[in-house]
């Protein structure tokens, strides 16, 4: 066999792999639906040990469409102060959004300023942190009475 022979052949196998290739990467997504249980989240090493010391004895409740942590701060030389956030999730290209719906601090609901104020804080660091613990395309997440479940599409979408 001659070389223009042989570049022949190497031109027809190379076009063959490039009109091959989309079909290939659109082969390669995956759907993974995850679950975590309320006990599991409360079980959790994060739950049960809590980053700042000043942060004891939380608790995680799932309910319809939210999620409700509570947990007592105490700072130095203060009374322990019981206080409560509702955090409601939404989907949006793919991404997982938290927003503090409301929030307490020992039996004092914060003022919508302080609410905007929170939500403009953490929205950047729940995404970050949501998107580096669970990689992919979220496309749905429930929250149920007792669990949290979400479905996620890896590779093209």
């Amino acid at each position: 066999m001659n070389a223009r022979k042989l570049s022949l052949i190497a031109l027809f196998v190379l076009i063959l792999g490039v009109m091959a290739f989309p079909t290939l990467a659109a082969d390669k997504t995956k759907t993974v639906t995850v679950s975590l249980t309320e006990a599991q989240i409360n079980s959790s090493y994060r739950v049960t040990n809590p980053a700042r010391r000043s942060i004891t004895n939380v608790n995680v409740d799932l309910q319809p469409g939210q999620v409700v942590i509570t947990a007592t701060f105490t700072a130095p030389k203060t009374d322990p102060i019981p206080v409560s956030v509702t955090l409601v999730p939404s989907v949006s290209n793919g991404r997982v959004y938290w927003t503090v719906f409301s929030a307490t601090a020992n039996g004092m609901p914060a003022s919508a300023d302080l609410l905007t104020q929170i939500n403009a804080s953490i929205s950047t660091s729940w995404r970050n942190y949501w998107k580096g613990k669970h990689p992919g395309y979220v496309t749905e997440l429930t929250v149920s009475d007792d669990s949290i479940t979400w479905t996620k599409v890896y590779g093209s979408v």
